[in-house]
C-alpha cells in the first residue's frame, strides 16, 4: 500500500508538473502572439459568477456612457469659457456707452453752469438790439436838442456805438457832460435820455445818484452809500448809471469812481456811467473846442477838489474826463415838455 501511495503521489506530482509547464508555455505563446485573454477571462467569470459579472458590465457601460456625454458637453463649455475671456479682454459696448454718456453729461453740466453765472446784463441782448436802439436814439435827440454842435453828437454817437459793438470791452463807457449856466436846465435831461437808450430795460428805474442830495453828508458815509448802491444796481442787471452834479459830492467821495471807471480793473466793464457837471461860468468863446473841454478838468481839479490828494484827483480825471462833451444852452419851448 505504501508503494501504491508513493506511486500515486508521484503520478499526481508529475501530472501537476506537466500541467504547470503547459500553462506557462501557453501564456507565453499567447502573450507573444498579442492575443488578449481578457474576453476569455470575462466569459469564464460570467460562467462562474453570472450575476456579479453582469452587474460589473452594466456599471462599466454606464461609466463609459457618462464619459462620452461629458466629452460631448465639454467643447461647448470650453467655447463659452473662451468667449468669456475674450469679452473680459475687450471693452464692451456698454462700457463705451457709459463713458460717452459721462462725457456728454459733464459737457452739458459745464454749459449750464456757465449760463447760470454769466452776467444778467448779457442776456439783455436777446431782448434789445442796443446798437440800433442807441444809434436811432441819438439821431432823435439831435432833432430835439437843436443847438448842439456836430462835434458834440459825433463824440456821443461814435463812442457809444464803439462800446456797444465790442463784445468784451476793456473798460466802461464814460461820458462827462459839462454844462455852463445856459445849459444847466438841459444837461441832466440829456444825461437821462442817453442812459435810457443805453439801458432800455430799466428805463423807468434808472440807477442814479444826485450830488445835490448828498452834499450835506460826511464823505465816508456818502462814499459807502454810493458804492453799495452801484454794486446792487449792476448786480441786478443795470447797464447804465447817471451821477448828477458830480461837483457837489462831498470830497473825497468822488474818488470812488476811479475803480468803477478804470480801464483795466473796473468791476463792470460792460456798463455806462454818465456824469454831469454844472460849470459856474461859460468857457471863453476864443477857445477851441478841445481847449474849452479842457476847462472842465481844470475846474474840478483847481476848484472843486483842490484840497484833495492831487495824485488821486489826477488819476480820477484820467478815467472820467477822457470823453468830455461841452453842452450849449437851448431855447426851444418844446424841449421843456420833452424833459419834464
Amino acid at each position: 500500500m505504501n508503494k501504491e501511495m508513493a506511486s500515486t503521489r508521484s503520478d499526481v506530482n508529475g501530472a501537476g508538473k506537466e500541467s504547470t509547464g503547459d500553462t506557462g508555455l501557453d501564456e507565453r505563446s499567447e502573450n507573444n502572439g498579442g492575443v488578449d485573454n481578457s474576453e476569455e477571462g470575462s466569459e469564464e467569470d460570467v460562467e462562474e459568477y453570472p450575476g456579479e459579472a453582469l452587474s460589473l458590465l452594466e456599471a462599466n457601460k454606464n461609466v463609459n456612457k457618462k464619459e462620452n456625454d461629458l466629452q460631448v458637453k465639454n467643447p461647448k463649455d470650453n467655447v463659452k469659457g473662451d468667449e468669456t475671456q475674450g469679452n473680459r479682454s475687450k471693452p464692451g459696448l456698454g462700457y463705451i456707452g457709459k463713458s460717452v454718456g459721462l462725457l456728454l453729461g459733464s459737457a452739458i453740466l459745464c454749459l449750464l453752469v456757465a449760463i447760470c453765472i454769466s452776467p444778467p446784463e448779457r442776456e439783455m441782448k436777446s431782448d434789445f438790439d442796443l446798437v440800433k436802439v442807441f444809434g436811432n436814439g441819438v439821431d432823435q435827440l439831435q432833432l430835439s436838442f437843436t443847438n448842439q454842435t456836430e462835434r458834440f453828437w459825433k463824440i456821443l454817437k461814435n463812442r457809444g456805438l464803439a462800446h456797444l459793438r465790442n463784445n468784451s470791452p476793456s473798460q466802461p463807457l464814460v461820458f462827462l457832460l459839462a454844462a455852463p449856466p445856459p445849459a444847466h436846465e438841459w444837461v441832466d435831461c440829456l444825461a437821462t435820455k442817453l442812459a435810457e437808450m443805453l439801458d432800455p430795460r430799466h428805463k423807468r428805474n434808472l440807477a442814479s445818484i444826485d450830488g445835490a442830495d448828498e452834499k450835506g453828508y460826511p464823505a465816508d458815509q456818502t462814499k459807502k452809500k454810493m458804492d453799495d448802491y452801484l454794486k446792487k444796481k449792476f448786480l441786478n442787471g443795470h447797464r447804465a448809471a447817471v451821477i448828477y452834479h458830480l461837483e457837489l459830492l462831498p470830497p473825497p467821495s468822488p474818488l470812488l469812481f476811479y475803480s468803477y471807471c478804470d480801464d483795466q480793473n473796473a468791476p463792470r466793464k460792460e456798463v455806462a456811467i454818465i456824469f454831469t457837471v454844472h460849470l459856474p461860468e461859460e468857457p471863453s468863446l476864443s477857445l477851441s473846442p478841445k481847449e474849452a473841454e479842457a476847462t472842465v478838468e481844470k475846474y474840478l481839479s483847481k476848484q472843486v477838489w483842490l484840497r484833495d490828494d492831487m495824485d488821486a484827483v489826477a488819476a480820477l480825471l484820467s478815467r472820467i474826463a477822457d470823453t468830455v462833451v461841452l453842452m450849449n444852452g437851448e431855447s426851444s419851448n418844446s424841449l421843456k415838455a420833452y424833459c419834464s
